[in-house]
């Protein structure tokens, strides 16, 4: 055969193979862009269905905290104003009531609640500054006592202004910078028990690639990362959602506690008012409506007392349950 044809045949052949690999480099970039953009999609989905949990979660708990706050500082402000008034006090025979023994206005627990009450007073009425950035969220999600910074010797023992920044997960519910006390999503940090909001995905970079085989890798690559952030995003909305149901719980007890103990404090200033404040001077009857008061008092100061979170900012399981079982069994006795 003559050379020309022979070296034609050869340059057709190679052209057709360009013509291919050309081809096939325009499919993988097409596959690249479509699995880059259903990557895109997974992630700004996801990322917006943990802003939601995240937020509303947020405004449950701030919701909790301000009513620890207006539970605290009107009818457990009641129930200390007037009880501190009772002289000679003694439960010591009180049949069923072994927890009320040893309660009168001078002793700890009672100290506490009065100590408790006049601080949320105080932030109710603004006194004293209010509430700092965040402290809503910190009442909500951690002990009354501890948050807002009192103790049995009246001594302050936190402040607000960093009670948010202590806890991971209230820091990122709340947002906001990390110089306020926030981890928002694009700093990357919000820890949910051993979860992390992330990763950061640069989906569309691949298209700087200079070989389409490269930039069909890379965009694999994204679609494993928003695959793994998709199932990172469903366990953080479900982590979120326990929280949110039992912050819902706790404030649904603290207002059928509190409709009780309203109506019980109301009953123990009429004893005061048509009896008088020596304790040894009332009937039997006088004595229970004092009790139920107490018994009242307590069981909300447990509820108000006990943390949503625990300190590596997972929900506190045990014992919000063991304080929504005290609460919910006083109300069944009532």
């Amino acid at each position: 055969m003559p050379i020309p044809f022979i070296l034609g045949g050869l340059a057709a052949a190679a052209g057709a193979y360009g013509v291919k690999k050309g081809l096939d480099a325009k499919s993988d970039m097409n596959k690249a862009q479509s699995i880059n953009k259903n990557a895109q999609e997974i992630f700004d989905e996801t990322k917006k269905k943990i802003d939601y949990a995240r937020e509303s979660t947020n405004t449950v708990i701030e919701n909790l905290g301000k009513n620890k706050i207006k539970i605290c500082s009107t009818t457990m402000k009641n129930f200390v104003d007037n009880f501190s008034q009772i002289k000679n006090i003694d439960f010591q025979n009180s049949v069923g009531m072994e927890e009320l023994r040893g309660f009168n206005p001078n002793s700890p627990e009672f100290i506490d609640m009065k100590n408790t009450s006049f601080k949320a007073k105080e932030l109710a009425t603004g006194a004293g500054g209010g509430l700092a950035a965040g402290g809503l969220a910190a009442i909500g999600a951690g002990s009354l006592a501890t948050t807002i910074g009192v103790a049995s010797t009246g001594t302050a023992i936190g402040t607000l202004s960093g009670a948010a920044a202590t806890n991971a997960t209230l820091a990122w519910l709340g947002g906001g910078a990390l110089s306020a006390g926030g981890f928002g999503m694009a700093g990357g940090m919000a820890v949910l028990g051993g979860i992390v909001a992330g990763p950061a995905l640069a989906i569309g970079g691949a298209f700087m690639a200079s070989k389409a085989e490269k930039a069909l890798n890379d965009a694999r690559s994204n679609m494993d990362m928003a695959r793994k952030f998709e199932q990172e995003g469903k366990n953080i909305c479900t982590t979120l959602d326990g929280i949110k149901a039992r912050a819902n719980q706790i404030d649904n007890c603290l207002d059928d506690l509190n409709i009780r103990f309203y109506s019980a404090v109301d009953r123990m200033k009429d004893v005061l008012d048509f009896v008088g404040y020596d304790f040894r001077n009332y009937n039997e009857k006088a004595r229970n409506i004092v009790m139920k008061s107490v018994n009242l008092a307590q069981t909300v100061k447990i509820v108000l007392d006990t943390s949503l979170l625990k300190e590596d900012g997972t929900l506190n399981e045990y014992e919000t349950r063991k304080a929504l079982e005290k609460g919910q069994a006083l109300l069944s006795s009532l």
